[in-house]
């Protein structure tokens, strides 16, 4: 088996065809056809169907373009390694946030390491819902952390810390509501809408929230900032992290409400993701380890 093979077969899977895989990876079709029957004889087995239009995968087929994604993936952070240490530089560790976890526990965490090793450069981008997972999936950071929003045994993971979400409204807009009783009925904010932070992921089913209302008036914005400045102009409601607004709840522009029927207060674990099947740099062990021997929940490594 050869490295070319592999990326034969592994185009002419995401392109469809044998004829787009030769024009994706440069190569000629014969090229491409002659790599995956090379494969085919090597194992005895036949990875595509061939009697449809395009190349459909048989079972076997399947199995091996799983553990050949996987195999490309680490040649190719060795690769990069190997131009790096050749460039006499250290690649950076790509580190992907939840954009509701920037609480005062994960920056003093990340200000810890970086004071340690301040050697090591961090690539960081915030993301938000399945957005931090995508990153993980397509390769763009070696370590996630924030809510275990689709998390499954292809991930390791252990929580760090724990943040408060809570409901909140401008008085302005509370007072319009004329609610009088405890919790709020869902059909008094109908006409009145949720705020919310639009998930980060270009593939996630539906748009990734957990907590909305089943019906009523629903806006979307890129950050929590917006989201905050939204909620104090009166332009909606609002689940938000309270870390996020605790002096606006300090000096009374939110105010926290209760609605019927619905999570309006919960603590969320946060954690720290990576990938099973990924060979983590040396950076990415330094990091992960320091994080753990932080955490005071150290027994959730999975």
């Amino acid at each position: 088996m050869k490295l070319d093979q592999l990326r034969a077969f592994i185009a002419v899977v995401e392109t469809g065809s044998f004829r787009s895989a030769a024009d994706s990876i440069h190569k000629t079709q014969p090229g491409i056809s002659a790599a995956v029957k090379a494969l085919e004889e090597q194992y005895g087995i036949q990875l595509f169907d061939r009697n449809s239009y395009r190349p459909t995968l048989t079972t076997e087929g399947h199995a091996f373009f799983q553990q050949s994604k996987k195999l490309m993936s680490q040649v190719l952070q060795l690769e990069n390694l190997g131009h790096d240490l050749a460039q006499g530089t250290e690649a950076p560790l790509h580190i992907s946030l939840s954009q509701m976890g920037l609480d005062d526990d994960c920056m003093t965490r990340i200000k810890a390491f970086q004071n340690q090793y301040p050697d090591i450069a961090l690539d960081i981008t915030t993301d938000h819902l399945h957005g931090i997972q995508e990153k993980l999936a397509k390769n763009k950071c070696e370590i996630a952390i924030g809510p275990r929003y689709g998390l499954d045994d292809r991930h390791a993971f252990i929580q760090l810390n724990k943040i408060s979400m809570i409901t909140v409204i401008s008085p302005s807009l509370l007072s319009n509501l004329n609610a009088n009783d405890t919790k709020i009925k869902q059909q008094s904010l109908y006409a009145v809408p949720q705020i919310l932070v639009t998930n980060t992921a270009e593939n996630s089913p539906e748009n990734g929230h957990r907590y909305i209302l089943p019906t009523g008036k629903r806006w979307y914005v890129n950050d929590f900032l917006a989201k905050k400045a939204m909620l104090l102009h009166g332009l909606g409601w609002a689940r938000m992290p309270k870390h996020c607004i605790q002096a606006e709840l300090d000096n009374g522009q939110l105010i926290p409400i209760e609605v019927e029927n619905f999570t309006s207060h919960n603590q969320l674990p946060i954690f720290m993701i990576r990938l099973r099947h990924q060979t983590q740099s040396y950076q990415a062990n330094l990091f992960w380890e320091m994080m753990k021997s932080f955490s005071p929940f150290t027994g959730s490594d999975l």
